[in-house]
């Protein structure tokens, strides 16, 4: 293992570390809705069904879990694996850095292929109720021990603020961290997604907590979908006073 520090290990040091003003905090959580960095949302997987996901990924062999990215600055100690979606990632990858939109993307990519590559009941019937109008991506994302998302932001054109992808802790033990501009700590919870605006918003996280974090990204076209809408505006009712 390389313990030789960077100047990007620097710099998530100190944005990790940032004392963010109630006048920042306030005038981040004061923009419009779709424009916040992130919002916790008013639906959760039951625990009986969150201890059984945790489970079933924890007993898949670490040889299925990969990482693929083609960012300048590359997370480190991160896997991947796929639950929903094409054969090809790398492909997937590509074209959702491309996409100018939904419907762009629909162009470039083969979506109405894809399909569950590997079946947990329990994640299919979650995925399930969030509402959309089509699904691209349910992929685990896991910070292994040590692990750390340099501060960035992400790739994609195609999602728009609060329209974007969604993020599902599964596990969350104390040493794992989530920061966002201007408001510092994310309010996470096992088996709560917040959506995330990280192509607007710089973020980075931590894990040292010496295990290992488990976590799911969804990736779906959400955008005009009265009943997402309504999803956000009923969290925001709900979460705002924890943001």
């Amino acid at each position: 293992m390389n313990n030789e520090r960077t100047t990007d290990d620097y710099i998530l040091d100190r944005f990790m570390n940032v004392k963010w003003s109630e006048q920042e905090r306030d005038e981040v959580l004061g923009l419009p809705l779709y424009d916040l960095p992130y919002l916790p949302l008013d639906i959760k997987i039951p625990d009986d069904d969150l201890a059984s996901i945790v489970e079933k990924i924890e007993s898949i062999d670490e040889s299925n879990f990969f990482f693929y990215c083609q960012a300048t600055i590359m997370p480190y100690n991160s896997e991947k694996l796929v639950f929903y979606g094409p054969d090809n990632y790398k492909d997937f990858w590509i074209q959702t850095r491309d996409a100018l939109s939904h419907e762009h993307f629909r162009e470039l990519s083969d979506v109405d292929n894809y399909k569950w590559q590997i079946e947990i009941p329990e994640i299919k019937d979650f995925v399930s109720t969030i509402p959309m109008n089509e699904l691209y991506m349910v992929e685990c994302r896991n910070s292994k021990i040590d692990g750390k998302a340099y501060v960035h932001r992400d790739r994609e054109k195609m999602y728009k603020g609060l329209n974007n992808r969604i993020f599902v802790p599964l596990t969350w033990d104390d040493g794992n961290r989530f920061a966002i501009t201007g408001l510092g700590d994310i309010h996470a919870e096992p088996g709560r997604p917040f959506v995330l605006n990280g192509n607007s918003w710089h973020h980075g996280t931590v894990n040292t907590s010496g295990k290992r974090r488990l976590a799911i990204i969804i990736s779906a076209n959400t955008h005009g979908c009265t009943e997402f809408d309504e999803l956000l505006k009923r969290s925001y009712k709900k979460f705002a006073n924890v943001m």
